[in-house]
């Protein structure tokens, strides 16, 4: 009985263990990382967005611009839309475990992949910039989980997040 009850703390420690490592190590990003993997993105239109039927994703348009309802209007920046995007970028390379995904052709539209810190389950954000005027631009956001029927609130405190960075900088 002693034994077992050894071997039993044994292996016990032994997962604690890993888990640890797993979670709070970057050793463990790229296993969670790969169990979790992002599969394939589709390409948003924001005129037809495929929203989903869970909590799990949140979405902000120019009014006019979204054939779904969005969560929020979008802000109207005075700036051309080139300094828009640029700026995005950076605030978007800024942000942690961050990945770009795609480029769409027009050159107007990315997709992000952000990852939570401990799990790393992945989000999905797509952007498209529009120009509103030769000074003024405007953007779409649609950020979205994975997995999970829902996020706690995530994906909209991420564009919030964001958006508070990107005008800093404008």
């Amino acid at each position: 009985m002693k034994t077992f009850r050894r071997t039993m703390s044994i292996a016990v420690l032994i997962v604690v263990a890993v888990g640890a490592v797993l979670l709070l190590t970057p050793i463990g990003e790229r296993p969670l990382a790969a169990l979790f993997a992002v599969g394939d993105v589709e390409s948003v239109d924001f005129a037809a967005p495929e929203l989903s039927d869970n909590s799990n994703w949140f979405l902000m348009c120019p009014p006019g611009l979204c054939g779904a309802r969005a969560h929020a209007d979008s802000p109207l920046f005075d700036v051309p839309v080139e300094r828009l995007r640029a700026r995005w970028r950076e605030v978007a390379a800024a942000a942690p475990r961050v990945e770009l995904l795609a480029e769409h052709g027009d050159g107007w539209q990315f997709d992000y992949v952000q990852r939570s810190a401990r799990f790393r389950f992945p989000d999905i954000v797509t952007v498209r910039f529009i120009a509103a005027s030769a000074t003024q631009s405007t953007l779409a956001i649609y950020s979205r989980s994975i997995y999970g029927r829902s996020d706690f609130g995530v994906n909209r405190a991420r564009i919030e997040i964001w958006l508070a960075r990107l005008r800093e900088g404008l």
